[in-house]
């Protein structure tokens, strides 16, 4: 069915919601094709399907009502454009369960803003916070702060458990573009574009921010471009899987993948098959994979293999640091949960495959300005934020007739039955539901510049 790998047994849907809820070992994957520690997040699965039918900040078919609402619950898009929210929106303990799937708007897909005069103290547009199961596809988030406000990150996870962000592009944050926190765990980020943080605190990533215990996280096939440092962080108790795998890490300003050890037992890390390129605002010499050893309660362990770097002549961009060389490890301490590739290969598919799709101008821009391998790219690291794209006109949404979801034009090509409401039907017993299937073929078809009927 659809292609994707076959199983052998039959997922009834009682099963699947009890997956949704207990989230045990060996559930299905978020999607085909899924990978790393999130893998297993059964986001909406089984649940609702609501449509997302304005660009309000809230009130009926908005973004904000279907976050806020409870139960297993799929959002996707009959609407394209910016959404200007009033407010933060937080996906929480009590509204977990939940996949937010951008590849279902049409035309130019879906941006979200916040006013920067909006009274909550977290300033941060959009957060997970003690939620489980959350699946984040094909959306962007770009913060119009001026630099003076402070912890601003475009996306934060806290203390949430399975969550899988995948083709998410974040710019412009006043803190990390990315951050977790507490005991945020089997956390995948993939083909995601983070750009831009803003000076004097321009971060890529938080990966370990005030954990209590062992966590697991990949962080796979993402470009950190043009942020000062905390690309990544990482910081985690032993016992931790944490992975680092085919990046592309482009003009960062004084640090890299910054390591320490600060939790009991000593950060386990895998650093595998990423690339690394200074560029503009890169200091005249600096390390890609640094261990910090103040505060260090232990050795960490650092897997290092097959990374590559690249920098201009007048810049010295080490692959390790002298304190990193003795700590490095000749076997992970966990297995890959991820396909690796060369660091070549992920130079080629980063630029081809990360970020929101159909990507923007400013995506574009981004992704220009890596520039080719062995080539010196453009952009620097901003101390204030770009301005947001005026809303293309809307495109058209495929025709939904039934509600389920799925074009019903193509609906029989995963099973279903145009006029009826089958999403989670699962027609040859494989465990893929019609919805399943018909959600990745549409984030294949964004990235190529299809979208159906």
């Amino acid at each position: 069915m659809f292609g994707f790998p076959r199983r052998f047994r039959i997922i009834s849907l009682v099963y699947l919601a009890a997956l949704v809820f207990s989230g045990p070992v060996d559930a299905l994957e978020a999607f085909p094709g899924a990978g790393g520690h999130g893998k297993e997040s059964q986001g909406g699965r089984g649940g609702a399907v609501i449509h997302v039918t304005t660009l309000a900040d809230s009130g009926g078919g908005s973004l904000r009502a279907c976050v806020e609402a409870k139960g297993p619950r799929n959002c996707v898009f009959r609407v394209s454009g910016t959404i200007r929210l009033k407010t933060p929106l937080g996906i929480l303990s009590e509204n977990g369960r939940l996949s937010v799937l951008g590849q279902t708007a049409p035309g130019e897909g879906i941006t979200l803003t916040i006013d920067p005069a909006n009274p909550s103290h977290i300033k941060t547009p959009l957060y997970i916070r003690g939620a489980e199961d959350v699946v984040l596809r094909h959306f962007r988030v770009r913060l119009q702060y001026p630099n003076s406000v402070a912890n601003a990150d475009a996306l934060t996870i806290e203390d949430s458990r399975r969550v899988y962000i995948d083709h998410f592009s974040g710019s412009w944050a006043t803190d990390e573009l990315v951050s977790t926190h507490s005991n945020t765990t089997a956390l995948t980020i993939a083909n995601s574009i983070f750009a831009e943080g803003l000076q004097p605190h321009s971060k890529c990533a938080l990966l370990g921010s005030d954990p209590t215990a062992p966590q697991t996280m990949t962080f796979w096939r993402n470009a950190c471009i043009s942020n000062n440092d905390r690309n990544p962080d990482i910081n985690h108790f032993a016992g931790s899987c944490i992975e680092i795998v085919n990046n592309i890490f482009f003009n960062a300003g004084a640090e890299w993948v910054e390591v320490f050890s600060q939790y009991p037992g000593g950060t386990p890390v895998s650093i595998v098959g990423n690339y690394f390129k200074a560029g503009k605002s890169t200091s005249d010499s600096t390390f890609a994979i640094n261990w910090h050893a103040a505060a260090s309660v232990a050795r960490p362990q650092i897997h290092e293999l097959g990374n590559s770097r690249w920098a201009p002549d007048n810049v010295t961009l080490t692959l390790t640091s002298p304190a990193t060389a003795g700590v490095l490890v000749p076997e992970p301490a966990c297995p890959s949960t991820v396909p690796v590739t060369s660091s070549d290969d992920a130079y080629r598919d980063v630029r081809k495959g990360a970020g929101a799709f159909p990507r923007d101008a400013i995506d574009q821009k981004l992704i220009r300005n890596i520039g080719d391998r062995g080539q010196e790219g453009r952009g620097s690291i901003k101390d204030k934020p770009g301005k947001l794209l005026p809303d293309p006109r809307p495109g058209l949404p495929y025709a939904d007739g039934d509600g389920d979801g799925m074009a019903d034009s193509i609906e029989a090509m995963f099973g279903a039955s145009a006029g009826e409401a089958d999403a989670w039907s699962d027609p040859d017993g494989d465990g893929w539901s019609s919805f399943d299937g018909f959600i990745q073929w549409l984030s294949e078809q964004r990235l190529t510049g299809g979208f159906p009927a």
